[in-house]
């Protein structure tokens, strides 16, 4: 190999391990990862379980201070909009337009199952969740009682999430990948996370967790 060759491979190795550092340094090197390794469905859903998880937490801990006068309510009623959208529209979205169906599919019954089960349950929370915006929108009018029903649905919803997101990760997600494979449903998920601003819809996760820190300390 002559000088000049030796140079240009020294220099595309150079370029390549750049290229490297400059994808992590943007946060694309975990796309990068998951293009070779291979990623299932579910691992995006488990992720998403994380940042619900964090919600309710901030939302039991705000609905807390709202009955001391310690937080305006305007930050309970952001967090019940946020789940809302994450959890219900985004997250459960995903779940039953584009999971549940290849399950379906794939011999997995709606009825008599899990899958119908976790079905009624985000129903349920969808429930939960309208009745709890609604307490919050009287107690803003002044209706100082109904921080009773607030305490109740969000409660409710805490309580039924959190049992949900376990026997969704310990049950069906294993389940899932059994029948489901890598790859499989990835692009219509991404579709979903696109349309409801996933990525804006974090941002105001921690905008919010700083508004309860603060109104905590």
């Amino acid at each position: 190999m002559n000088t000049l060759m030796l140079s240009i491979l020294i220099c595309l190795i150079l370029v390549y391990y750049y290229c490297i550092d400059l994808y992590t340094s943007l946060n694309l090197i975990d796309v990068w990862v998951l293009d070779v390794a291979g990623r299932h469905l579910v691992d995006g859903l488990v992720e998403d379980h994380e940042h619900i998880l964090d919600a309710l937490s901030l939302l039991k801990r705000s609905v807390k201070l709202l009955s001391e006068d310690k937080i305006e309510a305007d930050v309970v009623e952001e967090l019940i909009a946020f789940l809302s959208r994450f959890a219900d529209q985004c997250h459960h979205g995903k779940e039953e337009l584009v999971l549940f169906p290849l399950m379906e599919k794939r011999g997995v019954p709606l009825w008599g199952g899990p899958l119908g089960v976790m079905t009624c349950e985000h129903g349920m929370g969808r429930y939960f969740l309208r009745n709890a915006l609604k307490a919050v929108e009287r107690y803003k009018l002044g209706d100082r009682e109904a921080i009773n029903d607030i305490m109740h649905y969000t409660e409710s919803y805490y309580n039924l999430l959190t049992e949900h997101i376990n026997k969704e990760n310990n049950i069906l997600f294993q389940m899932a990948k059994e029948v489901v494979g890598e790859g499989e449903g990835l692009d219509e998920a991404e579709k979903i996370e696109e349309d409801m601003n996933h990525r804006e819809l974090l941002r105001k996760l921690e905008y919010l967790k700083k508004a309860v820190e603060a109104s905590e300390a």
